[in-house]
């Protein structure tokens, strides 16, 4: 499947309309399927795609059977003109991930302070609470390294961020909750370690861990795979997963433990994976297993308030179980990557 298949054009619709868009070789019950296979990057109008944070309506198949609860309602959009959609296409697979143990990559970030620097992570409790570093090439393992003091439930998504002293921090999300049982959800945050790419694959420890606990509106129960953190402000967002409809939660900087707000609904892919924010906090992406949208974003503004203007296809490629997605540091490039034994590293770059 190339990703550079064209879009078909959304037509305009009612400001107080809800477009409800299936991914790629997915359909609407009771509509034709949406041609956006696995497309490279086209603009959808702030009227045809995001006239609110839209409401998703459920899909004829989905790759993994989800649900979720009620979220809140959609907020309405400001009227504001559709902006030009960056442009990117597959660029390179440029290897597989190295260590067998390595086998369900949820999460990726790409490092500002190691330059050519990859973290990801496993989803579950394979060898404890680690991260694991490998170059961009995506064949060369560079170490894992072990937070101290935190545990594994779900962990589903990484994130790079505003830490002390200047210096950027790890942010690692433990929001995962198929059953929906979890009456609270953690985000660990420490200090990002420096990585020597000369070096042998380090096995180090990493102090000073924070945990942050949050719990949602209503003491509600969610299953969630995507987490933001906005280079810029340093806010924090949680994006779930439920084919019903994903709801967006926020937390404004400075982060601390505690109730994340409802910022609304976002139905444009379904079933979300994963998300990521540019370095200068301009872009914001998700991606579910088949799909990825990118948002132009003033970072100025709350990354709450992200996904109310126009959104744009951007272009994925096909993966078995893919969960994971990351900007490069100048925000001109990005990697996914799937879960999976070695699972190749895909890398886009400007068309």
């Amino acid at each position: 499947m190339s990703p550079r298949a064209t879009a078909r054009p959304a037509q305009p619709a009612p400001k107080d309309m809800f477009i409800k868009v299936c991914p790629a070789g997915h359909a609407l019950s009771g509509s034709r399927a949406d041609p956006r296979a696995s497309a490279g990057t086209s603009r959808r109008s702030p009227g045809a795609a995001l006239a609110a944070i839209l409401s998703f309506g459920a899909c004829s198949s989905s790759p993994v059977p989800s649900d979720s609860p009620g979220a809140p309602p959609p907020v309405p959009a400001p009227d504001t003109p559709a902006a030009e959609c960056p442009e990117f296409t597959l660029a390179a697979s440029p290897g597989a991930l190295a260590p067998p143990e390595i086998v369900e990559a949820s999460g990726l970030a790409a490092s500002r302070q190691n330059p050519g620097v990859l973290w990801t992570h496993n989803d579950s409790d394979a060898g404890g609470p680690l991260v694991y570093a490998f170059a961009v090439d995506g064949a060369r393992y560079l170490g894992r390294w072990r937070l101290d003091g935190a545990a594994v439930h779900d962990w589903e998504d990484m994130a790079l961020g505003p830490g002390k002293d200047g210096r950027d921090a790890l942010y690692v999300g433990d929001i995962g909750d198929n059953q929906r049982k979890r009456r609270e959800v953690v985000v660990y945050r420490v200090a990002e370690p420096a990585v020597d790419l000369a070096a042998a694959p380090a096995e180090r420890r990493l102090s000073g861990v924070e945990r942050l606990v949050f719990t949602y509106p209503g003491g509600q129960a969610h299953d969630a795979e995507a987490l933001l953190v906005d280079p810029v402000r340093g806010d924090m967002c949680i994006v779930t997963k439920g084919r019903g409809g994903s709801a967006v939660f926020c937390a404004a900087a400075p982060l601390t433990s505690g109730e994340l707000s409802a910022a609304g609904e976002l139905g444009v892919l379904g079933l979300v994976t994963g998300g990521a924010v540019s370095r200068d906090g301009t872009l914001v992406a998700l991606r579910t297993y088949l799909a990825a949208r990118v948002w132009r974003r003033d970072p100025s503004r709350p990354l709450a308030e992200a996904f109310r203007g126009p959104d744009c296809d951007l272009a994925l490629a096909l993966e078995r179980q893919g969960e994971a997605i990351a900007f490069a540091p100048d925000g001109r490039a990005y990697y996914t990557v799937s879960e999976g034994l070695a699972p190749t590293l895909h890398a886009y770059g400007p068309r």
